[in-house]
């Protein structure tokens, strides 16, 4: 087998430096999967919040709304919360030190409402990052309950050209249940997306990501990006994509290839090396040479010359 075809020129476009992870870590990790640029995503999460007796109710309140009647549940919450937690200044911090590597994301808490938002969006442009991220589910809030907090979010972005990224699908822990990670279903995002086509929107997981249900929530993003020409899908943790036959034929008939991106996750996924999702694509049965080529370099290279 040729694994190394299309080396090193891979983009992964999704890659968590959590504060734990040591930079020399990461950087062998890109090297050994042939990875010649990674895009770097901040985290922008309060474990605090959870000690607010109301954020409490409201949560636990909806956990047995889903079906969770684990107490236990909001602490494994808070956990992740200070695990996952990753400042923007650590992310530009990589990005300074290795230009010729890292792309910057941000990430941008919109429960704290739309000043935050505004006041955060100077504040990652001046650290030289080139967009944002935000994730409903780790925080915590409800794209319903929130439409103006996002137009701010969007409308700091459309003025510099960044890019939003989007986590759509489930999450780990209580978040594996799909009603209590119902608010990050792709097509709580449509409106948002339709109201500013000139900004690039990156759904995240493809909004596939489940341990129960594998693409769960894929018709929708596909739908989407079908009908959007400025949204693109990676694959972070959801590499099963691009190599189980299924998948890949039907975003082959609905979309094509041309609008996804590869992204590993590192170090989220459990059990899996950044080289072996790099290798389940290039091994893969279900794509031709072409689409792993444009899943890999193509695609990704040609988002970031948008940024």
């Amino acid at each position: 087998m040729q694994h190394h075809t299309f080396q090193p020129g891979i983009i992964d476009f999704h890659v968590h430096p959590l504060p734990l992870l040591e930079e020399e870590v990461l950087v062998e990790e890109l090297a050994a999967a042939g990875v010649s640029k990674a895009v770097l995503l901040a985290v922008d999460v309060d474990p605090g919040i959870l000690d607010d007796r109301g954020v409490q109710a409201r949560i636990a309140f909806e956990m047995f709304n889903a079906g969770l009647w684990d107490i236990s549940a909001l602490d494994y919450i808070k956990t992740i919360l200070k695990l996952g937690r990753t400042p923007n200044e650590h992310v530009a911090a990589l990005v300074e030190k290795h230009p010729d590597i890292f792309v910057g994301l941000g990430s941008i808490n919109v429960s704290f409402g739309a000043d935050y938002v505004a006041r955060m969006s100077r504040k990652i442009r001046m650290l030289g990052l080139k967009g944002v991220k935000i994730l409903s589910t780790l925080q915590l809030f409800n794209p319903a309950e929130k439409r103006g907090e996002l137009r701010a979010l969007f409308d700091e972005w459309a003025k510099s050209h960044g890019l939003v990224m989007i986590h759509t699908g489930c999450d780990p822990g209580p978040w594996e249940n799909p009603l209590f990670s119902e608010s990050a279903r792709p097509s709580n995002y449509r409106w948002l997306i339709e109201e500013y086509p000139d900004v690039q929107v990156v759904l995240a997981h493809a909004g596939s990501y489940s341990m129960r249900y594998p693409g769960i929530w894929l018709d929708e993003a596909l739908e989407i990006a079908k009908n959007n020409d400025n949204v693109w899908l990676d694959t972070a943790a959801v590499t099963y994509l691009a190599s189980i036959e299924k998948f890949a034929a039907k975003i082959r008939e609905a979309l094509g290839w041309e609008r996804f991106l590869f992204g590993s996750d590192y170090p989220t996924v459990t059990g899996r090396s950044l080289k072996s999702m790099v290798d389940e694509v290039l091994d893969s049965k279900a794509l031709t040479s072409r689409e792993k080529e444009m899943l890999l370099i193509e695609n990704p290279r040609e988002l970031l010359k948008k940024l």
